[in-house]
C-alpha cells in the first residue's frame, strides 16, 4: 500500500472512531494540568474508549504527534509519550476516556541512607553456615511459616509455573544451576538476557537476584530456596539507571506475557507510587480501581495467576502503601521479625476505600538472601517477605494444582496467625503453610446445612481437599449440640471417614454441629460451628388429634402418623398407642410394636365416652411421647337406657384457646326439655333449650355430641361463659339444669372468668 493510500486509510479509521466515540473528552488526572504547560515530554497512560480498537487509537495518538511506546490489550490504554501541547490536544480527544502519568520504581538507596526507599532497606550482615546442618539460616522463614514438613516430604513447587517481575536476574549465578527457567525477557532492552548487559548500571540485577534466590536459590549450609522445582518466566521490567524512568508500561506488558506462557503463581517486590516530573499516587488513589498496575494485577487474576506482591516499606505511617498492592485480588505482604513483631518500615493499610491491607505478613527483617557477587547476606524489607509467601503458595498450588489464585489465598489467610482478629498493620498475619497445604478450605460441611433436617437420624457428612500423604492420616471429631457454643452435647465422636451415620436417634428441635480435623503431621481444620438444624418430630398425628375434638362411629378406629426416615441401625422404629379416658391416668388400651404408621386398637372401645391418646415412639433404646391436643368421642347409636345429664367438658372451662364447655345429655324416651345455666343461688343465667333450632319435644338419644369424624361436641349445646344478654359472667361456681318431662338434673361448672 502506498503512503498516499495508507493515510487515506487511518483517517477513515480515525473519522470512523470520532464518529462513534462518546462526545466528552477525557477525564484527566489532576497532575497532568499542573505539567502540561511546560515545556516538557510526559509519559503517560492513555486510556481508550470501549468502542475504538488499539489499532486505531495508536494512529489517532500519532497523528497527534505522541510517540506510542507500548499497548495494554488488557487496559484497552496505550503508554506514550507526548509533548505539553500534544497532551492539551490528546485532552479533547474523544476517542480517549482517562489520562494519567505513568508511575515509576525509585532506584534502591545505597544501604546507610535514610529514609529506606519503598522496596529494598539496607543490608546488614553476612549469613555464615551456622545453625541447621540442612537449612542453615534460611531455617528461620521456613519455621516461621511453618515450610519444613512440606521441604522434608519433598515438595519443592514441581509443576508450577512462577513468573518474577523484577530489576534482572543473575542466571549464571551457580546457585541456580538446574533451576528450570521456561522463559526470560528483557522489558527494557527488548531482549531475552535478564542479567546484567553492558548497557546497564552495575548491580541492576542485584535486587531481582535476591528476590529470586529465595524461591530457587541454593548455597549448601546457608540458603535453599523454597521451590527450585518450579519453572520460572524471569521478566526484566525496571532500569535503574538514573537517567532512565522506568514505567508502568513494563509491569503491565510483563503480566500479559507471563499468562501467555501459563504462569500461576507471580511475585513481584516492586511499587509504585512516583510520576514523572516528580507527582504521584495521591493516598486517595490507592482505591484498587486507579493505578494501572493494581487495574493489570486484577485482569491477571481473572486469568487465574495469584499475584503477590511487596505491601511496600513506607511504614509506620497510615495509608502508607504503594500500587499494585492496592488491587483487591493481590495478595500484599508485610514484613515481620523473626519474633513475628511487625517491622517497623513494613507499610500499613488500609486502602483508600477502607479495604484491609496488607493480606499477610512474612519474614522480611534479616533474611538471608543472595546479594550481587554470589555472597549471601541479611537483608530487610517487604521485598523478601514476598517471595517467602510466594514460595509457601507455590507448595501449596503443587499439592492441589486445581486451586486458583482466590483459593490459595484464602487458604493462606484462614491459617494465618492472626486470622481471628485481621488488621490493617498485620492483615490476617502470618501463614502456617503446611496447614494451608493440608486443609486448604478448612473442614467444609456438606450436610445437613442449617434449615430442616430430612430425617431424626441424619448422615453428617463433610469434605476436605486430599490431603498430602505426610498428613495421613486424618482423624475428625464430630460434635453436636443443643446450643450454638455447643454445650448440651448430644454426640462427641472421633472417626477417621468424612461420613457418620449417628448412632441414635437426635431429640426433636434445633441442634448445632461442628467437625474438627486432625492431621498426622499435627495440622487442624475446623468446619466451624453449623446450625442450627431443625430435627424433626419423631411422629406427627395425623387422626383425633383437632384441639376442638372429634368423633367418631367405630369403637375400634383407625389411628395414623408421619413419621420421618430413620435409618437402620439404630432403627426401624417401633410404635406403642395409649389410649385413656378423659378423667383417667392409665390407658384403657394399648397397641404395641407397631411397625407401620397406622394401627388399630386390639379391642373395641367404650360408646359414648371421650378419649385421649398419645404415641410413644421407639428407636433402639430412646423413646419419645407425641401426646394427641384433643379428644375423641366413639359415638353410640343406640337409644340411652336413661335420661341423664353428663358433666361438662372441659370443666373448669374456657379450655385451651378460649373453647367453650360442651353439654351432653341422653333422653330415653321422647319428651320436653329444657337446659339452662343457673348461678349458685339457683337465678338464671342463660337459657340453652328450648332454642329456635330445637323446641318442643325431643325424641329419644344422645345429645351435644358432634356427628361422626367432627369435633366431639355440637355447636349449639356449649356455654361460653356469657349471660343471656351477652355480658361475660364473673368467674366462679355455676350449674346445669336439666329438665326432662318432670326428672330434674344439675352439673356444678366452673367458669375461669376471661384473660385480662
Amino acid at each position: 500500500m502506498s503512503a498516499a493510500r495508507r493515510a487515506t486509510a487511518v483517517a477513515a479509521l480515525l473519522t470512523a472512531a470520532i464518529r462513534t466515540a462518546p462526545a466528552q473528552g477525557p477525564v484527566i488526572a489532576p497532575a497532568l494540568t499542573r505539567v502540561w504547560e511546560r515545556d516538557t515530554t510526559v509519559a503517560v497512560w492513555l486510556f481508550v474508549q470501549a468502542g475504538v480498537s488499539l489499532e486505531t487509537a495508536v494512529a489517532h495518538i500519532a497523528s497527534a504527534g505522541a510517540h506510542a511506546r507500548a499497548r495494554s490489550r488488557w487496559l484497552h490504554a496505550v503508554a506514550a509519550d507526548a509533548p505539553g501541547p500534544v497532551l492539551r490536544r490528546l485532552a479533547r480527544s474523544p476517542v480517549l476516556r482517562r489520562i494519567q502519568p505513568l508511575g515509576r520504581w525509585r532506584r534502591p538507596l545505597p544501604p546507610d541512607t535514610l529514609p529506606a526507599p519503598p522496596t529494598q532497606l539496607a543490608v546488614v550482615d553476612t549469613c555464615g553456615p551456622d545453625g541447621d546442618p540442612v537449612y542453615g539460616p534460611s531455617a528461620m522463614p521456613y519455621r516461621q511459616l511453618r515450610l519444613r514438613p512440606l521441604a522434608d516430604a519433598g515438595y519443592a513447587g514441581a509443576g508450577v509455573r512462577v513468573a518474577l517481575l523484577d530489576t534482572g536476574f543473575d542466571t549464571a549465578d551457580p546457585a541456580f544451576a538446574g533451576v528450570a527457567v521456561a522463559a526470560q525477557w528483557d522489558f527494557v532492552f527488548g531482549d531475552s538476557v535478564v542479567r546484567d548487559e553492558p548497557a546497564d548500571q552495575p548491580g541492576q540485577h542485584g535486587h531481582g537476584t535476591a528476590v529470586w534466590s529465595l524461591l530457587a536459590g541454593s548455597v549448601p549450609g546457608r540458603l535453599r530456596g523454597i521451590a527450585r522445582a518450579a519453572t520460572y518466566l524471569l521478566a526484566k521490567t525496571e532500569d535503574i539507571r538514573s537517567e532512565t524512568r522506568v514505567e508502568e508500561d513494563h509491569f503491565v506488558a510483563a503480566l500479559e506475557w507471563a499468562d501467555s506462557l501459563g504462569a500461576q503463581i507471580v511475585s513481584t517486590s516492586l511499587g509504585y507510587l512516583d510520576f514523572d516530573n516528580g507527582f504521584g499516587y495521591a493516598p486517595s488513589e490507592l482505591n484498587g480501581d486507579v493505578a494501572v498496575t493494581t487495574v493489570a494485577v486484577d485482569s491477571a487474576a481473572a486469568r487465574g495467576m495469584l499475584v503477590i506482591d511487596a505491601a511496600g516499606n513506607n511504614g509506620p505511617g497510615y495509608r502508607t502503601l504503594v500500587t499494585p498492592a492496592d488491587a483487591d485480588s493481590a495478595l500484599a505482604v508485610g514484613a515481620e521479625d523473626s519474633l513475628g513483631t511487625l517491622a517497623t518500615f513494613s507499610s500499613r493499610g488500609p486502602t483508600a476505600d477502607g479495604r484491609l491491607k496488607p493480606d499477610l505478613t512474612a519474614p522480611g527483617v534479616a533474611v538471608c538472601a543472595l546479594t550481587s557477587g554470589g555472597s549471601v547476606r541479611r537483608m530487610n524489607g517487604t521485598s523478601f517477605a514476598t517471595p517467602l509467601l510466594a514460595g509457601a503458595a507455590t507448595l501449596v498450588r503443587e499439592i492441589h494444582l486445581s486451586l486458583g489464585p482466590d483459593a490459595i489465598g484464602a487458604a493462606l489467610r484462614r491459617h494465618a496467625s492472626r486470622a481471628a482478629t485481621p488488621d490493617s498493620a498485620y492483615g490476617y498475619g502470618r501463614p502456617d503453610a503446611t496447614a494451608a497445604a493440608v486443609f486448604p478450605f478448612g473442614v467444609v460441611p456438606v450436610a445437613p446445612l442449617a434449615g430442616p433436617a430430612a430425617s431424626i437420624t441424619p448422615a453428617f457428612i463433610w469434605s476436605i481437599a486430599p490431603p498430602p500423604a505426610l498428613a495421613m492420616p486424618v482423624r475428625f471429631r464430630l460434635r453436636v449440640a443443643r446450643q450454638e457454643s455447643l454445650a448440651g452435647v448430644l454426640l462427641d465422636t472421633t472417626v477417621a471417614t468424612s461420613t457418620l451415620a449417628v448412632p441414635r436417634a437426635l431429640p426433636p428441635g434445633a441442634v448445632w454441629w461442628q467437625v474438627d480435623a486432625t492431621a498426622a503431621s499435627g495440622e487442624t481444620g475446623t468446619s466451624g460451628v453449623v446450625g442450627p438444624v431443625d430435627i424433626p418430630a419423631w411422629a406427627t398425628l395425623l387422626t383425633f388429634n383437632s384441639p376442638e375434638g372429634e368423633t367418631t362411629a367405630d369403637s375400634q378406629p383407625l389411628f395414623a402418623w408421619r413419621a420421618p426416615p430413620v435409618s437402620a441401625p439404630p432403627g426401624p422404629a417401633r410404635y406403642d398407642i395409649l389410649v385413656r379416658r378423659t378423667t383417667a391416668v392409665t390407658p384403657e388400651a394399648v397397641a404395641r410394636d407397631v411397625m407401620d404408621t397406622m394401627a388399630r386398637l386390639p379391642a373395641p372401645l367404650e360408646r359414648g365416652v371421650t378419649y385421649t391418646w398419645s404415641l410413644v415412639a421407639r428407636i433402639a433404646s430412646d423413646s419419645a411421647t407425641i401426646p394427641s391436643v384433643g379428644t375423641f368421642l366413639v359415638l353410640d347409636p343406640s337409644t340411652p337406657p336413661a335420661t341423664l345429664l353428663y358433666q361438662n367438658f372441659p370443666n373448669p372451662f374456657p379450655g385451651p384457646g378460649g373453647a367453650p364447655t360442651c353439654l351432653w345429655f341422653d333422653l330415653a324416651g321422647p319428651t320436653s326439655v329444657e337446659l339452662d345455666i343457673l348461678d349458685v343461688r339457683g337465678r338464671p343465667v342463660r337459657r340453652i333449650l328450648p332454642a329456635p333450632h330445637m323446641s318442643g319435644t325431643l325424641a329419644a338419644g344422645r345429645y351435644g355430641r358432634g356427628a361422626a369424624g367432627t369435633a366431639t361436641c355440637d355447636p349449639n349445646l356449649t356455654w361460653d361463659g356469657r349471660a343471656e344478654d351477652g355480658r361475660t359472667v364473673p368467674a366462679g361456681v355455676y350449674l346445669a339444669r336439666l329438665k326432662a318431662g318432670s326428672a330434674v338434673q344439675f352439673k356444678r361448672l366452673v367458669f375461669r372468668g376471661v384473660g385480662p
